[in-house]
């Protein structure tokens, strides 16, 4: 299995303690008196002056900020940065105890009622007041948190079942704290309710940490950094020792053991690799209030960790592709002018951990600000050689990226030697993302299949057996051949997920020049199962971005006129001895063939930048059987519009 005896353990005494109604029982008395509370001792952001902050971020921006503040201000935002939905603060009623609920409230992902409850649409109000000093903003914000607050009492409703959850409003509360501290609308009482609130959501976490260690991820680090952020900024509280203790204790243990020594982060997500360098951004500014460094080998895991997304990211964008699970967690959304947008997070963590600023100044430094984040020296940053699997031309506008590094820990997708392609900004070989994990089948996670990433599936098999939602087997690894690849150029890696079938998949992915790309698919015999006397289906897929397209049995062509790009894939067998092989191509939008025979498609033609969000792209499916050794060459040409 992907998790350790002692997660699994952790895991069983969690769920003993649910069924006997032990964690009920030590939740029940959570509310703190708001007379009683202590004054906040430290500011966590440092809050800017208007001017300052709309020069950095420009007019436009400054517009947009001012727009979605509105937006809230009617009522409406963005769920996981995506489109306008009704702001819902007022989880399903009767209430019942947290323990009683599950992943679907009433056929609804309960990531839909947790979503607005994470309060990040405070911070967007925050920085509207800041820019405008209108108090309406400061009104929203406080008339939306007592509504939320009193609709969900301490201990009942869904939106006390988790307690990463409840962590992960501690930041956005003391937010508020300190933004609108000076609003005419709030009075002391109103601080003092805050203050109360937030000592309630600390004293939720200790009791079912236990569930936090289990799972080994980023539900470590965001209770951890709740209580430490609580222990070091409110000390006064009785509790707050003991809560700053287990914060700093776990925090730097969940970094030093989470993040290997090259960089990876242990949940093989992008998003996620984001949510833990914010998370520790935050965690590195409280412990400078309370006059603490963190230690050597903490820091040097953090400063791997930019490096390894650094990477991975567009510079031209920001973006970076869809790896891993991607549950719309952005958590300070500072200078991000959508949600795929890494460059805040990379600016910022660049210059606490990386020692440097990998990107010049702009928008994205917003972020830094709010954080106080000493700046760096300009385009200093150091430069590492690129992981295995990426092929990042000097001075080039394409670059592309193979799956298969070095990370260890909870294997996310089974997308071995999916290939994402980049071009001028825009991601045209696309990885389809998440969508939703609570849904009825095929949505329960079914984005994390083989055959909707960019490689090949063989005998309609996935990669890694299948587990449960969130679990796969063990059983494959990628292993990148160095004799047979230069950096910067070409990369060759095979893994052994399907050596049940007899058969190994090796892949190459080469760059031939300017927007001129080749991967080549070779599945190749291991044992007798793999004999030529056997035949195998294969599947080869790939996820391009939606556009204008003309297709036929041997090529591909998009265009995409709001880029101005064009992009062609064509497609042959390969060998010393090529011999006609029956190919099935089709064209799959929505779920749906639109060139080819129909079938069963439901995830296929399906791109999801965000959680619960998905758009239409275009599935190119080819099919077709054979003995082993085989070999297909997909060759890819990126060009501007009239070029191709």
């Amino acid at each position: 299995m992907t998790v350790g005896a002692g997660q699994v353990a952790l895991f069983l005494i969690y769920r003993l303690g649910l069924k006997v109604g032990w964690w009920r029982r030590v939740t029940q008395n959570l509310g703190v008196d708001p007379d009683k509370v202590p004054e906040l001792r430290g500011e966590l952001f440092v809050i800017p002056s208007p001017d300052h902050l709309k020069n950095l971020l420009g007019a436009e921006e400054t517009d947009r900020v001012l727009a979605l503040a509105d937006e809230i201000c009617q009522g409406m935002f963005r769920p996981f940065g995506g489109d306008p939905a009704p702001l819902v603060l007022d989880p399903p009623c009767p209430l019942k105890p947290w323990d009683v609920y599950r992943d679907n409230l009433a056929g609804e992902d309960i990531k839909m009622v947790w979503e607005p409850a994470r309060l990040g649409w405070v911070f967007t109000l925050g920085r509207a007041y800041i820019l405008s000093r209108e108090e309406r903003y400061a009104q929203t914000c406080l008339s939306h948190l007592k509504r939320f607050l009193q609709a969900n009492p301490p201990g009942y409703g869904p939106n006390w079942a988790s307690g990463q959850e409840v962590a992960l409003r501690i930041p956005a509360l003391l937010f508020v704290l300190q933004v609108f501290q000076s609003s005419s609308s709030w009075l002391n009482e109103d601080r003092r309710f805050l203050i109360s609130s937030i000592l309630t959501h600390a004293r939720r976490i200790p009791p079912t940490f236990i569930y936090a260690r289990a799972q080994n991820n980023n539900h470590l680090i965001s209770e951890a950094l709740g209580l430490y952020l609580v222990g070091v900024l409110l000390p006064e509280w009785p509790e707050s020792k003991r809560w700053r203790d287990i914060g700093w204790r776990w925090l730097n243990w969940a970094f030093q053991h989470q993040i290997t020594s090259s960089g990876c982060y242990v949940q093989n997500s992008h998003n996620y690799h984001r949510l833990m360098l914010q998370l520790a951004l935050l965690f590195v500014r409280a412990s400078a209030i309370e006059g603490c460094d963190l230690p050597d080998l903490t820091r040097e895991r953090l400063k791997m960790a930019v490096h390894w997304l650094w990477e991975r990211m567009d510079a031209r964008s920001g973006g970076v592709p869809n790896y891993g699970h991607n549950d719309g967690s952005n958590i300070l959304p500072f200078g991000s002018r959508s949600f795929i947008d890494y460059r805040p997070t990379l600016q910022a963590a660049g210059q606490c951990f990386g020692q440097g600023r990998p990107l010049p100044s702009g928008p994205w430094d917003e972020l830094s600000l709010w954080l106080g984040v000493k700046e760096g020296p300009s385009q200093d940053f150091p430069r590492i050689t690129l992981s295995p699997g990426i092929v990042k031309p000097s001075g080039q506008s394409s670059w592309a990226m193979m799956y298969g590094g070095s990370c260890k820990g909870r294997i996310a997708h089974a997308d071995f030697l999916h290939v994402d392609l980049w071009s001028h900004g825009i991601n045209l070989l696309l990885d389809a993302g998440t969508y939703a994990y609570n849904l009825p089948s095929p949505w329960n996670n079914g984005l994390a299949r083989t055959l909707v990433h960019n490689t090949l599936v063989v005998d309609g098999q996935d990669q890694l057996q299948h587990l449960s939602k969130f679990l796969w087997s063990k059983g494959g690894k990628v292993r990148f051949l160095g004799h047979l690849s230069v950096p910067e150029q070409r990369w060759t890696a095979f893994h052994d997920g399907y050596t049940r079938f007899g058969v190994v998949h090796r892949r190459s992915l080469v760059w031939l020049g300017e927007g001129q790309w080749e991967v080549t698919d070779e599945i190749l015999p291991v044992n007798r199962r793999g004999s030529a006397q056997q035949q195998h289906q294969f599947e080869l897929h790939w996820l391009i971005r939606d556009g204008e397209w003309e297709i036929d049995i041997t090529q591909l062509k998009i265009k995409y006129s709001q880029f101005g790009l064009e992009m062609r894939l064509c497609w042959n067998f390969d060998g010393d001895n090529v011999t006609f092989v029956p190919i099935t191509v089709r064209l799959i939008r929505q779920g749906k063939a639109i060139f080819g025979p129909a079938g069963n498609f439901e995830c296929l033609g399906w791109y999801s930048p965000t959680y619960y969000h998905r758009v239409p792209a275009l599935s190119l499916l080819l099919t077709w059987k054979d003995a082993v050794p085989c070999k297909i060459v997909t060759s890819i040409v990126v060009e501007r519009a009239g070029n191709c």
